[in-house]
């Protein structure tokens, strides 16, 4: 499985033609991902596909490979969001461990990566926790968040 993919990737290509064309796994939550290196994945993002809400204990790098642009909406207390839209003229941003973030397209599709530093092993894997499904981040004097 690449990790890297041609750069030839038309974002007028479907999202299954894209799947298929790089090994990607149809994951439960409707995406399409590999997790073939504990280092680093692809994720495949469709309209309406929307990564849960999640906090890990390695920092992530995201870098949008292809296709639409990607709103990535970082929390780091479970109160203050901050959106990052990711595209050819902002292709990364990094997210650091324990902070709450969860991604979706804004178009068709995206391709991205997520790097995970320091890279996991067996001894220190990245391990994300997942907040509940109806979660996401409150404004302070609202319902208490979680943290």
């Amino acid at each position: 499985m690449p990790t890297t993919p041609p750069r030839d990737i038309s974002p007028d290509k479907a999202m299954t033609d894209v799947a298929n064309a790089l090994n990607l796994t149809k994951h439960a939550d409707g995406y399409f991902e590999n997790i073939d290196d504990p280092a680093q994945r692809l994720v495949l993002l469709g309209a309406g596909d929307l990564l849960a809400w999640q906090r890990n204990t390695a920092r992530q790098v995201w870098l949008w490979l292809a296709g639409a642009p990607l709103a990535l909406t970082v929390s780091p207390d479970g109160h203050d969001a901050q959106a990052f839209h990711l595209d050819a003229s902002r292709t990364d941003a990094v997210i650091a461990e324990q902070v709450w973030h969860t991604g979706e397209t804004l178009g068709r599709w995206s391709l991205m990566r997520i790097e995970y530093a320091p890279a996991p092993d067996l001894r220190h894997p990245a391990t994300p926790e997942y907040a509940a499904l109806d979660w996401y981040p409150t404004p302070r004097g609202t319902r208490q968040a979680d943290n």
